[in-house]
């Protein structure tokens, strides 16, 4: 799988891709755009939603959790009312349920992890016709729920402190 990401704008908010195995300055760089697009969003003077979808990631130089803590702060900051998490990896829910009760925000963000079958086999999107997930639209089946969630809410199991 190759390594890519996306972090874009959406007139609901922010989106964020991560997928395959991703260096220490990736990441970074990521970082980056998500600082910037928190601050143009803040701006804006409304709330706004988060989408971020985990496909196969796994950190290269090791995870950083205060970066994910101190972005998730500055989100919510900047007005973000809700944030979707999708995952196609246990243990990284695990780890992300952690950093989102340590970033305080465990009660706007939920956390969708997608069970690995024959419509989604184990990735997102994974590569269609040889070009990374980043270079099409996020139409992924089994994502219907999170994507209502993020813009509409409402009730679905969220992270707590006593799961």
């Amino acid at each position: 799988m190759t390594a890519s990401y996306l972090v874009e704008l959406k007139d609901w908010g922010l989106h964020v891709r991560l997928q395959g195995t991703l260096s220490l300055e990736q990441r970074d760089s990521i970082a980056r755009q998500v600082e910037r697009h928190c601050a143009t969003l803040g701006a804006r003077g409304t709330s706004w939603s988060s989408l971020v979808e985990f496909d196969r990631f796994e950190a290269e130089e090791g995870f950083r959790p205060e970066i994910v803590v101190a972005l998730m702060k500055l989100a919510r900051r900047c007005g973000q009312l809700r944030c979707g998490v999708v995952m196609t990896d246990w243990h990284w829910a695990s780890v992300m349920a952690e950093v989102m009760i340590a970033a305080g925000i465990d009660d706007q963000a939920r956390i969708f992890v997608l069970a690995k079958g024959p419509t989604v086999e184990g990735s997102l999107a994974g590569e269609i016709e040889g070009r990374p997930a980043a270079d099409h639209p996020a139409d992924y089946p089994g994502m219907d729920s999170a994507m209502a969630w993020v813009l509409n809410g409402g009730a679905v199991p969220m992270v707590s402190r006593a799961a």
